[in-house]
């Protein structure tokens, strides 16, 4: 009986030790993101991300990121601090790891998205999540996956300019 509780805290050891052997070589590495970059449909019409720009927007570190469509005509997307068109934008407060898409971002693990189809019609996904990966140099490299309906949804990495 005893012997048995032995060997198993012992395999339970050995498994820990080597996962944290693993963990602790991966961390050199540079960030592999998945190759495809934000995509999907925003009022059941394809949508391509091109460029994010992120702008602090409270007292709390919340930043509202705005990924632009590959169909804006801008080099710079801290230039560009209102789309023209059809796009996609989050509030969050940046920091590495995960956040759950919510309808109001009021955790600090949450993020809000909304589908903006026009200045005057924008629609809240209520499903998917964010994952930050680096953020470096004003630049958050990530990936998000924020679903709404079938007619509202974008997966993909991506790259957010924070402009202040």
């Amino acid at each position: 009986m005893r012997l048995g509780v032995i060997l198993k805290n012992r395999k339970s050891f050995y498994l820990i030790f080597l996962g944290l052997i693993f963990l602790a070589g991966c961390g050199g590495d540079e960030i592999q993101l998945p190759p495809n970059q934000l995509e999907g449909k925003i009022d059941n019409e394809d949508w391509s991300y091109k460029s994010a720009n992120g702008y602090l927007i409270s007292s709390d570190l919340r930043y509202r990121a705005r990924f632009l469509s590959s169909k804006e005509s801008v080099q710079d997307p801290c230039t560009l601090p209102s789309p023209s068109l059809a796009h996609v934008k989050a509030i969050f407060k940046p920091s590495l790891g995960s956040f759950f898409v919510a309808p109001q971002a009021l955790d600090d693990n949450q993020v809000q998205v909304s589908f903006e189809i026009s200045t005057s019609e924008n629609l809240t996904a209520q499903s998917g999540f964010m994952e930050i990966y680096a953020i470096e140099n004003q630049v958050i490299i990530g990936y998000l996956q924020a679903v709404l309906d079938e007619t509202n949804k974008v997966e993909g990495s991506f790259e957010i300019r924070l402009c202040n």
